[in-house]
Protein backbone atom coordinates (compact mmCIF):
# COMPACT_ATOMS: atom_id res chain seq x y z
CA UNK A 1 0.00 0.00 0.00
CA UNK A 2 2.97 2.28 0.91
CA UNK A 3 4.49 2.00 -2.72
CA UNK A 4 1.21 3.01 -4.36
CA UNK A 5 1.00 6.35 -2.20
CA UNK A 6 4.42 7.63 -3.25
CA UNK A 7 3.17 6.80 -6.65
CA UNK A 8 0.46 8.84 -6.21
CA UNK A 9 2.43 11.60 -4.34
CA UNK A 10 4.90 11.44 -6.95
CA UNK A 11 1.86 12.07 -9.70
CA UNK A 12 0.29 14.33 -7.64
CA UNK A 13 3.65 16.23 -7.02
CA UNK A 14 4.43 16.77 -11.03
CA UNK A 15 1.61 20.17 -12.50
CA UNK A 16 1.37 18.61 -16.09
CA UNK A 17 1.70 14.97 -14.83
CA UNK A 18 -1.76 15.95 -12.40
CA UNK A 19 -3.45 18.11 -15.01
CA UNK A 20 -3.10 15.30 -17.83
CA UNK A 21 -4.51 12.99 -15.10
CA UNK A 22 -6.96 15.10 -13.72
CA UNK A 23 -8.57 15.64 -17.17
CA UNK A 24 -8.42 12.02 -18.22
CA UNK A 25 -10.61 11.07 -15.30
CA UNK A 26 -13.11 13.87 -16.17
CA UNK A 27 -13.19 12.77 -19.37
CA UNK A 28 -13.53 9.38 -18.96
CA UNK A 29 -16.14 10.28 -16.21
CA UNK A 30 -18.12 12.15 -18.55
CA UNK A 31 -17.98 9.79 -21.34
CA UNK A 32 -19.37 6.82 -18.58
CA UNK A 33 -22.16 9.13 -17.54
CA UNK A 34 -23.28 10.51 -21.29
CA UNK A 35 -23.18 6.40 -22.24
CA UNK A 36 -25.23 5.29 -19.10
CA UNK A 37 -27.80 8.10 -20.31
CA UNK A 38 -28.11 7.22 -23.85
CA UNK A 39 -27.92 3.37 -23.16
CA UNK A 40 -31.96 2.59 -23.83
CA UNK A 41 -32.43 5.55 -26.51
CA UNK A 42 -32.51 4.29 -30.43
CA UNK A 43 -29.02 4.12 -32.33
CA UNK A 44 -27.48 3.15 -35.77
CA UNK A 45 -31.07 2.45 -36.49
CA UNK A 46 -33.70 4.33 -39.22
CA UNK A 47 -35.36 7.10 -36.94
CA UNK A 48 -38.68 6.25 -35.25
CA UNK A 49 -41.28 7.58 -36.98
CA UNK A 50 -42.61 11.27 -36.37
CA UNK A 51 -46.27 12.43 -36.35
CA UNK A 52 -46.21 15.68 -38.31
CA UNK A 53 -48.67 17.78 -36.08
CA UNK A 54 -47.43 20.76 -36.25
CA UNK A 55 -46.86 23.96 -33.98
CA UNK A 56 -49.80 26.43 -35.28
CA UNK A 57 -49.88 24.69 -38.92
CA UNK A 58 -46.53 25.91 -39.43
CA UNK A 59 -45.05 23.22 -41.50
CA UNK A 60 -41.48 21.90 -42.99
CA UNK A 61 -40.69 20.49 -46.54
CA UNK A 62 -40.94 17.58 -44.39
CA UNK A 63 -40.55 15.97 -40.84
CA UNK A 64 -37.11 14.56 -41.12
CA UNK A 65 -35.81 15.82 -44.71
CA UNK A 66 -32.92 13.40 -46.44
CA UNK A 67 -29.87 13.89 -47.94
CA UNK A 68 -28.31 15.98 -45.37
CA UNK A 69 -27.53 15.99 -41.76
CA UNK A 70 -29.55 17.39 -38.80
CA UNK A 71 -30.86 17.32 -35.65
CA UNK A 72 -34.57 16.46 -34.01
CA UNK A 73 -34.43 18.03 -30.43
CA UNK A 74 -36.96 17.13 -28.14
CA UNK A 75 -37.94 19.19 -25.29
CA UNK A 76 -40.56 20.11 -22.31
CA UNK A 77 -41.47 23.68 -22.19
CA UNK A 78 -41.14 23.53 -18.41
CA UNK A 79 -37.32 21.94 -18.97
CA UNK A 80 -35.04 25.04 -17.95
CA UNK A 81 -32.10 23.08 -19.35
CA UNK A 82 -33.71 23.03 -22.47
CA UNK A 83 -34.81 26.81 -22.37
CA UNK A 84 -31.04 27.47 -22.26
CA UNK A 85 -30.18 25.47 -24.98
CA UNK A 86 -32.34 25.51 -27.74
CA UNK A 87 -31.07 28.79 -28.98
CA UNK A 88 -28.54 27.09 -29.92
CA UNK A 89 -29.66 25.19 -32.00
CA UNK A 90 -31.63 27.43 -33.24
CA UNK A 91 -28.43 29.73 -34.25
CA UNK A 92 -26.77 27.01 -35.58
CA UNK A 93 -29.92 26.14 -37.93
CA UNK A 94 -30.32 29.92 -39.31
CA UNK A 95 -26.31 30.47 -39.74
CA UNK A 96 -26.52 27.57 -41.89
CA UNK A 97 -24.28 25.61 -39.64
CA UNK A 98 -26.19 22.48 -39.54
CA UNK A 99 -28.58 21.86 -42.53
CA UNK A 100 -32.27 21.54 -40.73
CA UNK A 101 -33.91 20.87 -37.42
CA UNK A 102 -37.06 19.78 -35.59
CA UNK A 103 -38.13 20.63 -31.92
CA UNK A 104 -40.51 18.46 -30.88
CA UNK A 105 -42.59 19.39 -27.90
CA UNK A 106 -43.40 16.55 -25.07
CA UNK A 107 -44.76 16.36 -21.59
CA UNK A 108 -46.95 19.36 -22.01
CA UNK A 109 -50.27 20.24 -20.40
CA UNK A 110 -51.42 22.51 -23.15
CA UNK A 111 -50.82 23.75 -26.89
CA UNK A 112 -50.73 27.53 -25.16
CA UNK A 113 -47.65 26.33 -22.69
CA UNK A 114 -46.14 25.21 -25.88
CA UNK A 115 -46.23 28.43 -27.96
CA UNK A 116 -45.40 30.25 -24.66
CA UNK A 117 -42.31 28.62 -24.81
CA UNK A 118 -41.11 29.38 -28.64
CA UNK A 119 -42.20 32.82 -27.98
CA UNK A 120 -40.30 33.44 -24.77
CA UNK A 121 -37.00 31.16 -26.35
CA UNK A 122 -37.42 33.01 -29.84
CA UNK A 123 -37.12 29.72 -31.62
CA UNK A 124 -37.84 30.33 -35.02
CA UNK A 125 -37.60 26.47 -36.03
CA UNK A 126 -40.48 24.27 -37.23
CA UNK A 127 -42.19 22.83 -33.42
CA UNK A 128 -43.68 19.56 -33.87
CA UNK A 129 -46.37 18.56 -30.74
CA UNK A 130 -45.23 14.97 -29.66
CA UNK A 131 -47.75 12.61 -27.58
CA UNK A 132 -46.68 9.90 -25.08
CA UNK A 133 -46.53 7.48 -28.06
CA UNK A 134 -43.89 9.68 -29.87
CA UNK A 135 -41.93 9.37 -26.17
CA UNK A 136 -41.79 5.70 -26.27
CA UNK A 137 -41.13 5.38 -29.83
CA UNK A 138 -38.07 7.33 -29.50
CA UNK A 139 -37.42 6.39 -25.97
CA UNK A 140 -37.60 9.64 -24.09
CA UNK A 141 -36.79 10.08 -20.51
CA UNK A 142 -35.03 13.23 -20.10
CA UNK A 143 -34.96 16.55 -21.20
CA UNK A 144 -33.33 18.01 -23.74
CA UNK A 145 -32.83 14.71 -25.92
CA UNK A 146 -31.47 15.53 -29.45
CA UNK A 147 -29.98 13.02 -32.21
CA UNK A 148 -28.43 14.02 -34.89
CA UNK A 149 -29.78 12.47 -38.38
CA UNK A 150 -27.41 11.87 -41.35
CA UNK A 151 -28.50 12.37 -45.02
CA UNK A 152 -29.87 8.69 -45.39
CA UNK A 153 -32.69 8.96 -42.08
CA UNK A 154 -29.95 6.84 -39.80
CA UNK A 155 -29.65 8.05 -36.07
CA UNK A 156 -25.86 8.61 -36.05
CA UNK A 157 -25.58 10.20 -32.56
CA UNK A 158 -27.75 11.11 -29.59
CA UNK A 159 -27.31 12.92 -26.22
CA UNK A 160 -29.32 13.86 -23.53
CA UNK A 161 -29.12 17.53 -21.48
CA UNK A 162 -27.17 20.66 -22.60
CA UNK A 163 -25.61 20.86 -25.25
CA UNK A 164 -23.31 23.64 -26.64
CA UNK A 165 -23.45 25.42 -30.03
CA UNK A 166 -19.86 24.15 -30.51
CA UNK A 167 -20.59 20.97 -29.53
CA UNK A 168 -23.94 20.30 -31.98
CA UNK A 169 -21.86 21.37 -34.19
CA UNK A 170 -19.16 19.42 -34.04
CA UNK A 171 -21.27 16.08 -33.37
CA UNK A 172 -23.34 17.16 -36.70
CA UNK A 173 -19.92 17.93 -38.77
CA UNK A 174 -18.42 14.74 -37.50
CA UNK A 175 -21.70 12.70 -39.31
CA UNK A 176 -22.48 15.03 -42.51
CA UNK A 177 -23.37 12.94 -45.08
Amino acid sequence: MSQAQKIWQRLRSHFWAALVFDAAAIIVVFVLISTWQTRNLPNDENTPSLQAVWLDNAKADSVIPTGSTGVVYFFAPWCSICRGSIGNLDELVSNGDIAWARVVALDYSDINEVRQFIGETGVTLPVILGDAQTANDWQIRGYPTYFVIDGEGRIVSRSIGYSTKLGLKARAWWNKS
